[in-house]
């Protein structure tokens, strides 16, 4: 935590324990990254020093959660080491990095201190330290859910990958969050009128499924990769089809499109020009593969969280397409790693709106626990 203030909070309780009709958060504790504003909480944003800045007014995910009758505990730390809040530790070996950026959700409700959090991810953020703390996290379809409020500001223009996502510790608590959070504000050009649909509806013996599997230098470990095997076998006794191809989703060429991004601001016009190309190109190839499929599963990360260390762009090679693509994806906790005891975790994605087929998915992967598969 990198901000608290239990007497507004308590307030806030008490408050709802009053209302004659209670919203469908009533009384749930959550957590909020900083970089989302919380009204009369400190908010530093992406800055290396400490500004004093205090937003007066919530993000619209945050107000939204305040009108459902949740209530905000704190704000959590971005990065696993910062600045000016220090280092955050990873909930079950402290030796081990939690992953970033929304490290401060993915440690706190992976150590159990809270159910439901807000975090952002633009390449990963949520997914990956998700499944390094063994929680649950959902990036949604890129603008389905407001950005307005999230420091640094973030338009559909400037930044096509970006959303705020829930974290929690079911998939169930992602799926009712998303429902809180989700829909236009008038103020976010990039946010479109989509319904959700329900992942109840999903009928298990309709799902067509394909898998991600190693490619050039991507490779997941053994653990990792029998993992992968398992919620496929899930999806399989369920009745869903795997297609027998792998999907074929270029890692090297998606992780080569997000690194130019990422040094964008070092690009000559025509080598932005070229960035922007080759990223649509990219979206519409996978869009086109992805015609007949209504699920990818994949890994979120190549191996268990690893000893304490910096980040590196290759930690988020697996999370980088569905960024690119702004499709939804969930991190779901999937059984542990043998020799260490860590969280292990698996990927499911849909194309794009379709955030309920990926809940429902991994809802039934979940369901099955994943211990077995270890």
């Amino acid at each position: 935590m990198v901000a608290r203030d239990d007497a507004a909070a308590l307030a806030a309780a008490a408050q709802v324990d009053a209302a004659a009709e209670s919203g469908v958060l009533a009384g749930v504790p959550v957590t909020v990254k900083d970089w989302i504003e919380v009204a009369g909480m400190p908010c530093e944003g992406d800055q290396s020093e400490g500004t004093g800045r205090v937003p007066g007014s919530d993000a619209t995910a945050v107000a939204r959660l305040h009108s459902a009758g949740a209530v905000v505990v704190a704000k959590t730390q971005p990065q696993a080491d910062h600045p000016v809040h220090g280092r955050c530790e990873h909930p079950a070996d402290p030796g081990r990095t939690p992953g970033g950026s929304s490290s401060g959700e993915a440690a706190l409700i992976g150590a159990g201190a809270s159910p439901v959090g807000l975090g952002s991810d633009s390449g990963g953020s949520i997914r990956l330290p998700a499944a390094w703390c063994g929680v649950a996290g959902l990036k949604p379809s890129y603008g389905l859910v407001p950005n307005t409020g999230h420091v640094p500001v973030v338009g559909f223009r400037q930044d096509g990958r970006t959303v705020i996502g829930p974290m929690a510790t079911n998939v169930a608590w992602l799926t009712a969050v998303l429902r809180v959070i989700a829909g236009p504000d008038g103020v976010d050009g990039g946010c479109a009128p989509v319904p959700i649909g329900e992942p109840a509806d999903v009928p298990p013996g309709t799902v067509r499924a394909a898998v991600v599997e190693s490619g050039g230098g991507w490779r997941p470990q053994p653990s990792t990769a029998a993992a992968l095997d398992g919620a496929v076998r899930v999806v399989e006794e369920r009745g869903g089809m795997i297609s027998g191809e792998a999907f074929p989703v270029g890692l090297d060429e998606s992780f080569d499109i997000t690194m130019r991004y990422w040094r964008r601001a070092a690009l000559s016009g025509a080598e932005a020009d070229q960035q922007l190309r080759d990223w649509d190109r990219y979206v519409r190839r996978v869009s086109r593969a992805a015609r007949d499929v209504d699920v990818i599963l994949s890994p979120v990360v190549a191996d268990v969280a690893p000893v304490r260390r910096d980040m590196v762009g290759e930690d988020y090679g697996w999370t980088l397409p569905w960024s690119l693509s702004g499709w939804p994806a969930v991190s779901v906790p999937f059984g542990v790693d043998g020799s260490t005891g860590l969280p292990l975790a698996v990927q499911v994605v849909a194309t794009r709106w379709h955030d309920h087929v990926a809940l429902a998915v991994a809802g039934w992967i979940e369901e099955a626990g994943g211990t077995t598969w270890s």
